[in-house]
């Protein structure tokens, strides 16, 4: 995908890159629809992910105690990488001034690819887990997720690794309880609720929970 889509368009606006991003997702789905499936398929869970975990007076289900540690190496893993590398430093400065960064003489394809390979290697983690919890695969599966994760990022802060991190958590918590705690009759507009208390927070917030740390020049 990098090296047919994208490395050709790159240099061009956000928003071309955004509607390539979404022309690949298209592509890949119609594929797996004709290929393979259009239903969802049984996924066989690991034992043990469906079983519920007391932590004091809470029953906490396996999987999302999985899910919450796997989120929290991740972070822990780039953050290392991203602070404390040769590879991280070259990726911040192309994240800040890509063409500069060439000019230095850095190998400009290599960092992208080994950006493409990070992305897909957390994509591909977060998938399993999906699945796991849904016990089933299909080809727009990931639509939900997608949306959902776009817009933690933004809460949490564009370009922050801890703040899609916080995003997330913020957004499973609100989940969470306004499931829990909302009147069944008002249940129904549980997401519209969740995107106004979203919505809250960037007006106090604009640049997201915790902004990325912008290079002063």
């Amino acid at each position: 995908m990098e090296r047919i889509a994208f490395r050709p368009l790159r240099g061009a606006s956000p928003v071309v890159m955004i509607l390539t991003s979404f022309a690949i997702s298209g592509i890949l789905q119609t594929l797996f629809q004709t290929l393979i499936s259009p239903r969802a398929l049984p996924v066989a869970v690991p034992p043990g992910f469906n079983t519920l975990v007391k932590l004091g007076g809470l029953e906490v289900g396996m999987i999302q105690i999985v899910a919450m540690g796997l989120s929290l190496a991740g972070l822990a893993a780039l953050s290392a990488l991203y602070y404390r590398s040769r590879t991280g430093a070259a990726l911040r400065a192309a994240a800040e001034d890509f063409d500069t960064l060439r000019l230095m003489g850095m190998n400009s394809d290599r960092l992208v690819v080994t950006s493409f390979m990070l992305s897909g290697l957390l994509a591909g983690v977060a998938g399993v887990l999906w699945v796991f919890q849904r016990g089933s695969v299909d080809p727009l599966m990931g639509n939900a997720p997608l949306l959902w994760s776009f817009i933690a990022v933004v809460v949490g802060g564009i370009g922050s690794l801890s703040g899609a991190v916080a995003g997330g958590f913020l957004l499973g918590f609100l989940e969470v309880a306004l499931r829990a705690y909302l009147p069944p009759e008002v249940l129904p507009y549980r997401e519209a609720l969740e995107l106004a208390l979203l919505i809250a927070v960037l007006v106090g917030r604009p640049s997201g929970l915790i902004p990325r740390i912008e290079v002063a020049r």
